[in-house]
């Protein structure tokens, strides 16, 4: 019983830090997070769902190439991710309407959260 208890506990400390500035191991349920909470705040369609998951995806893991970054070369991080994040927008934008896109950028946390899984999408 204690094992178990001090094994759940290793597993929940363990998991915090994955949502801020570092590679996401599971992309998969990441996206899976975020799909499920657009598809809530933004009223996405089925066809839409499947759009976003790859882009969402393709946009995790290539922002998983540049995270380690962030401490070691900050300037070459923040043009890398904002030329990443441009061309993540612009496929967005051909996803969903104008609504929903205006809705998209309304979600945006005034600072990086993380424990709110949208973050990865902004920051």
């Amino acid at each position: 019983m204690k094992y178990t208890l001090l094994l759940s506990f290793l597993c929940c400390i363990l998991t915090i830090p994955s949502f801020a500035q570092a590679p996401m191991a599971n992309v998969e349920g990441h996206t899976n997070a975020i799909i499920s909470k657009l598809t809530k705040s933004l009223a996405l369609k089925e066809d839409q769902q499947v759009k976003l998951r790859g882009y969402i995806s393709d946009f995790i893991t290539q922002r998983n190439t540049v995270v380690a970054e962030t401490k070691t070369n900050p300037k070459a991080y923040d043009a890398k991710i904002k030329s990443m994040h441009n061309g993540f927008y612009k496929k967005l934008k051909t996803a969903m309407t104008a609504e929903q896109y205006d809705s998209f950028l309304q979600l945006k946390p005034a600072e990086d959260d993380p424990t709110n899984v949208l973050s990865q999408l902004y920051y």
